[in-house]
């Protein structure tokens, strides 16, 4: 009976590391051409082939890259978001739609936080200001309901700030004419998520006290 036990109890053990340290992506093949690229970041080649590496979609790039204080838990990508996202917005050879595409892909859905979503968020604005006509027409092209999951994500902002309120004047008098019922849905979401959300793990932990 004891070894029965056991064995249970080494079986459970090995369930919950193989959890732990489970990621949706490959991350050995991302971690290869991130180093790859490294050596030469003007490679156009080397840049697709870290693209095509990285998460594709918010499930994705946030199981990757969270923070866990789980025993146990592998930490090593959430310690490498930033360096890769940063590699990420240097990838200037990849087609625009393409590259508008998969930001778009990786905000629908998701909840700003400290660290990689926090990076990632950056980065949208700093695309979306560098290629606003394509960002813009590839964002009309998705569902209403995502498009505002995409603008909650943008926008989403613990601490409101003159910037923000910049930001979100240029992008509706520029696009106002063209988009209207895209920048209709980029209001709402500015007027409920600047200055209208807390870190999602400030969040859970407010509610696992209450």
């Amino acid at each position: 009976m004891k070894r029965y036990f056991l064995t249970l109890l080494l079986f459970a053990t090995f369930l919950s590391t193989i959890t732990a340290q489970y990621f949706p992506i490959d991350t050995a093949r991302l971690n290869n051409a991130y180093r790859a690229l490294l050596q030469n970041p003007q490679s156009k080649e080397l840049q697709l082939d870290f693209f095509r590496a990285f998460p594709e979609n918010w499930n994705d790039f946030n199981s990757t890259y969270k923070y866990s204080d789980k025993n146990g838990y592998d930490l090593s990508m959430y310690n490498r978001a930033y360096e890769h996202i940063k590699a990420l917005a240097k990838c200037y050879t990849i087609n625009d739609t393409l590259y508008c595409n998969r930001l778009i892909a990786l905000s629908v859905g998701a909840s700003l936080d400290a660290d990689a979503p926090n990076y990632l968020q950056t980065l949208l604005h700093d695309t979306m200001q560098e290629k606003n006509d394509v960002f813009i027409h590839c964002l009309s092209k998705i569902e209403k309901g995502h498009q505002m999951q995409f603008w909650q994500f943008f926008w989403s902002n613990i601490v409101d700030g003159k910037s923000q309120e910049k930001e979100f004047e240029v992008l509706y008098n520029i696009n106002k004419e063209k988009y209207p019922n895209l920048m209709k849905t980029m209001s709402i979401a500015f007027e409920y998520f600047n200055n209208g959300v807390l870190f999602m793990s400030d969040f859970n932990n407010n509610n696992s006290t209450k």
